[in-house]
């Protein structure tokens, strides 16, 4: 039979094992006690598989550069292949509305232009939810509008245009590219802003609205300068104020609104990206960070100013501030201006 012996350890060492086993095991049940939280475990390998990044119109436009100036930053920085999907139709809506019911999981996000806040207010039953459906990751870029004239219109400047308008009501007519653009809202915004009577004439797209325009069959057009910089320059078009915030520095004689006398007329066509709702932290916060450090390259700037586009950028926070305001901005834009919903 083997017996065994008790050993004795003295006081002092005994009390200091007993506190060194009290310390394992209280940093052992806390791992365990403390799981990692669900968009930890969720981001811990993203990205896993393909990344896409859906555009709301179709190739060439700004929304579309963008998108594929971010979706090459993001394949080298991530290492994983990225694409550009375009997914046009219904102004917008169509695109918003499949992004929004994707898995939540950062592999797909959405260009989300000026109309993906403006939509929802023309419709009785909107299918997309710009605010509560998406998670905001970046506002990359904006597209600065500028109100252009025909040469022929005897105006130079806003007030004069105002003063023609109020001296021939129900006369002078603004073009927009589409009911719900950002080309009709903000003839709407200056509308209500400045006191005056203008029809609407919507068209199918700049194309169309550019030779009726530069023809005189319209009288004004709030639209992105990219496309009308070469007839403004030639002299086709006149500028009379940009509706940005700050003037544009391809046209640095040219007012914003605000200075000409009419605040609270900005418009333009912000370039975002959202994902899904619930998509998680992590994610968003890898993305944005992937995001800007594209953006802010020289290289970025330089492709951007050669199309007309300001670079931004901003954090989640902020952008999915700037949705929020937007959203109810363009709400009380189509209530004051008395547009129905269909």
């Amino acid at each position: 039979m083997v017996t065994h012996r008790r050993v004795s350890l003295p006081t002092s060492r005994r009390r200091l094992i007993a506190q060194i086993v009290d310390l394992l095991g209280g940093a052992v049940g806390g791992v365990l006690a403390r799981p990692r939280p669900a968009s930890a475990q969720q981001s811990a390998g993203f990205p896993s598989r393909m990344l896409r990044i859906i555009v709301p119109f179709t190739p060439g436009g700004a929304n579309d550069v963008v998108a594929r100036e971010i979706a090459a930053g993001l394949q080298a920085s991530l290492n994983q292949t990225a694409v550009v999907e375009n997914k046009p139709g219904g102004g917008g809506t169509i695109a918003y509305a499949y992004v929004a019911k994707l898995p939540p999981d950062g592999h797909v996000m959405l260009i989300a232009p000026a109309s993906f806040t403006m939509g929802p207010h023309l419709s009785r039953n909107p299918i997309y939810d710009p605010v509560n459906e998406f998670a905001p990751i970046n506002l990359v870029a904006d597209v600065p509008f500028v109100m252009v004239v025909p040469a022929s219109l005897p105006v130079r400047t806003a007030k004069e245009l105002v003063a023609l308008a109020k001296n021939s009501p129900g006369k002078l007519t603004f073009g927009s590219v589409g009911v719900g653009t950002p080309q009709h809202f903000g003839g709407e915004l200056f509308k209500l802003q400045a006191g005056v009577d203008l029809i609407h004439v919507p068209f199918r797209g700049a194309t169309a609205v550019m030779p009726d325009l530069v023809a005189g069959r319209i009288d004004m057009f709030i639209g992105a300068v990219n496309s009308l910089l070469p007839l403004i320059r030639e002299g086709s078009l006149r500028s009379l104020a940009t509706a940005s915030a700050s003037r544009i520095a391809a046209l640095p004689d040219v007012p914003t609104l605000a200075e000409a006398g009419f605040p609270g007329c900005e418009v333009g066509s912000g370039v975002g990206l959202v994902a899904p709702a619930a998509t998680p932290p992590d994610v968003v916060a890898t993305l944005n960070r992937e995001i800007s450090a594209i953006i802010a390259t020289p290289g970025f700037h330089q492709r951007m100013a050669a199309i007309g586009v300001d670079v931004v950028g901003t954090t989640p926070e902020a952008y999915a501030k700037f949705i929020r305001e937007d959203y109810a901005k363009w709400g009380k834009v189509v209530a004051a201006a008395g547009i129905k919903p269909e």
